[in-house]
């Protein structure tokens, strides 16, 4: 499942991406009810998912033939609560590539609030064929 709308900015090392939370997302069903938040690893998979953005999109690996799947994931912290309605923006930078492996730093914001700061670590991986 995509978590990104839309990519706001895009270069070689950073991306800002955006998810508008409209609350009939499937994840505010039961977390919690009659008091929805968004799920901080769902969070962390939109972070994960724009960072993988960025190697797709600058054409570092090839799409068609392989994945970016998270290998690591350092100081996740979750500082405020997001609901319904509110515009996740999710900024995620590449601090270091060597071959198949890629480190990130990445946040999510609503409004000028940080939400979410982690860093992260993915993996170039072949897909899978299926049996």
């Amino acid at each position: 499942m995509l978590m990104i709308d839309k990519v706001v900015s895009l270069d070689e090392t950073k991306i800002c991406a955006e998810k508008s939370l409209t609350g009939n997302e499937f994840f505010f069903q039961g977390h919690f009810p009659d008091n929805p938040i968004m799920p901080g690893v769902m969070i962390v998979e939109a972070v994960g998912q724009a960072g993988a953005l960025i190697a797709l999109l600058n054409e570092h690996f090839d799409g068609a033939q392989y994945i970016l799947a998270f290998a690591g994931l350092e100081r996740a912290k979750f500082k405020k609560m997001v609901r319904p309605g509110d515009t996740l923006r999710i900024n995620v930078e590449i601090v270091k590539q060597r071959r198949n492996l890629y480190k990130f730093i990445g946040e999510a914001c609503v409004g000028d609030s940080v939400v979410t700061q982690l860093s992260f670590s993915a993996a170039m991986t072949p897909k899978s064929r299926a049996v």
